[in-house]
């Protein structure tokens, strides 16, 4: 399930909040009005229970969305500084391996910021830059290092290019899935059930009921939005940001001036 923007939340709180209140109107018209008040005590206390197991289950959900956010941020910027370190540490190499590395680091900042970065939207990756990322980990299988600078830097280029990877198919995955389908059935159809327990109390002051009930209805869609939001951190409204590939870019081509201050969502591309 994808979700975009204000609209889409939108629709899901004030869907939320007509839906409540049908809801409500329904339980009145089923069940008299006696029945109703004759059962406050058991409904209460049922509601409680309810209440209170949908609350944990909901604030659950939100906030193992926001990590789930904050990691995407964390695996970004962590590869692109993979990116960087791959690219300084090439300059202390041989003339010949350290163009490719650097060419090769290049074109992969180039691909992932202009065709990968709209593909993620999609929960889909680049073909084109799984494979240079895949040509870049391999540019240095022939290299033997024989000065001792060569020799002191080898081994932490290979341990940048090997997080570099890592980190890539990290940021891969976390693009592909979002919130489990079956995640929003609980939630919408836990949310359907709280309100309708909340139904089951009979007022005087239909107004008054209609009332709390859509305040009820918001606080749950509210919720619901930020999962819609932050459950899916390369898309929507609300994505993670390219910024870091770009500094990359701009420190390869020596734009020091050039270089975004801000390197995190949301992304204005």
């Amino acid at each position: 399930m994808e979700f975009h923007g204000f609209t889409t939340g939108l629709l899901i709180i004030l869907g939320g909040i007509v839906a409540a209140i049908s809801l409500v109107a329904l339980v009145r018209s089923v069940f008299e009005k006696e029945l109703l008040q004759q059962a406050h005590d058991i409904t209460g206390n049922l509601l409680s229970v309810v209440g209170t197991l949908y609350a944990v289950l909901l604030g659950l959900i939100v906030v193992d969305s926001l990590v789930h956010f904050e990691h995407a941020i964390d695996v970004v910027q962590k590869e692109s500084n993979a990116l960087a370190d791959i690219f300084l540490l090439a300059g202390r190499l041989p003339a010949d391996p350290r163009a490719r590395v650097q060419e090769l680091c290049k074109e992969y900042a180039h691909r992932v910021v202009e065709d990968e970065w709209p593909r993620m939207a999609q929960a889909q990756a680049s073909p084109q830059a799984r494979k240079l990322a895949f040509d870049l980990v391999k540019s240095l299988d022939g290299f033997e290092p024989v000065a001792e600078s060569e020799k002191a830097v080898f081994p932490m280029l290979l341990e940048q290019l090997r997080q570099l990877w890592d980190y890539r198919r990290e940021r891969i995955g976390t693009a592909e899935y979002g919130v489990p389908a079956v995640e929003w059935f609980v939630l919408i159809l836990g949310g359907a059930v709280t309100i309708l327990f909340a139904g089951l109390f009979r007022t005087q002051s239909v107004t008054l009921q209609r009332f709390l009930t859509a305040l009820a209805a918001l606080l749950i869609g509210l919720n619901l939005y930020l999962i819609s939001l932050f459950g899916y951190p390369f898309s929507g409204e609300l994505t993670v940001s390219s910024r870091p590939f770009q500094v990359d870019i701009a420190i390869f081509e020596g734009r020091h001036e050039d270089l975004p201050l801000r390197t995190t969502a949301p992304d204005t591309r």
